[in-house]
């Protein structure tokens, strides 16, 4: 049963040069240039870049395209794919003076449009200058989080002209463990309850709910699925107490996920793209691949 392809427009973030991936920088941008011009450009937002690989990024930004050197007898010439979309992504703790510098700089420069820059929640991050469209702030756990949300709310409130989100991590990092179907259920539940749309980043590789390893010759983890999330926040929005999301968390067959998906009315599908906007995965193609396989997704015709 396939799913509107605008339920997952612009929903998966390109963050190739971050952990897992590691992608090299030039390596990255090229990718994404050609994802931009793929069968699936409508389902792929934009590169996200840390602060210090701005500079660099403008620079290969400024070129048109990208080739392998082995491949430059077969490709085609090199063409003017447009200003790379970009979103200058600061994790928490990095220095403010070089978050601002970073949106500066690319605010400045034509070679790249930036869309959003996203910062830790700590004091006073409110009153950082980021000349951007959109500001995300990445979300704390346990009790700080109903506080980041609320002046999340608040600055939203009183500066229309700026859109703010939240951002909570789905995946592990060393001092950052899974958190459960409970957890982000709950912290699914807390940004509607406040009205601020709410990010996702890490460990959103597959689409359904299961156990996967995280690399090669790794034990295999338990890991959120995509088509689970859109659901819980679903959801959330009709109103379901926590046990219900976090049951549609651990839902671990497809059927039913989709099933209440493909249920969505237009304005309920489009409400719902605003709670989610999208979310970081270092290799878009992962899910994207999973999705077509289910027949949620339509794929390329040979």
């Amino acid at each position: 049963m396939s799913l509107p392809r605008a339920l997952f427009a612009s929903l998966f973030d390109d963050a190739a040069v971050f952990p897992p991936g590691n992608s090299p920088l030039d390596t990255a941008v090229a990718e994404h240039r050609r994802l931009a011009r793929g069968f699936h450009r409508d389902l792929i937002g934009p590169l996200l870049l840390p602060p210090a690989a701005i500079p660099a990024a403008l620079d290969l930004a400024g070129l048109a395209e990208l080739t392998d050197p082995q491949d430059a007898e077969t490709s085609p010439p090199p063409q003017d794919s447009g200003p790379l979309q970009i979103v200058i992504a600061a994790r928490p703790g990095t220095p403010r003076e070089e978050v601002e510098y970073a949106a500066q700089l690319a605010s400045a420069d034509s070679r790249v449009e930036p869309r959003a820059v996203e910062i830790g929640w700590d004091e006073g991050w409110e009153r950082i200058d980021l000349p951007a469209p959109t500001v995300v702030v990445e979300i704390p756990r346990g009790t700080e989080q109903a506080l980041a949300l609320t002046e999340i709310a608040t600055a939203a409130a009183e500066r229309p002209d700026t859109r703010y989100a939240a951002k909570f991590r789905t995946g592990a990092t060393d001092t950052w463990a899974w958190p459960t179907e409970h957890e982000l259920a709950t912290s699914i539940q807390g940004a509607i309850a406040m009205e601020v749309p709410l990010k996702l980043t890490g460990g959103l590789h597959h689409a359904v709910r299961g156990s996967y390893p995280e690399a090669p010759g790794r034990n295999p983890q338990d890991m959120h699925g995509v088509l689970n999330v859109l659901a819980a926040f679903a959801a959330a929005r009709a109103g379901r107490p926590v046990s219900a999301i976090q049951a549609t968390l651990e839902q671990r067959d497809p059927g039913p996920l989709i099933a209440g998906l493909s249920a969505l009315n237009p304005v309920s599908a489009a409400r719902l793209r605003g709670d989610f906007p999208s979310y970081g995965c270092c290799t878009v193609t992962d899910p994207i691949t999973e999705l077509i396989t289910l027949d949620v997704l339509e794929g390329p015709r040979s």
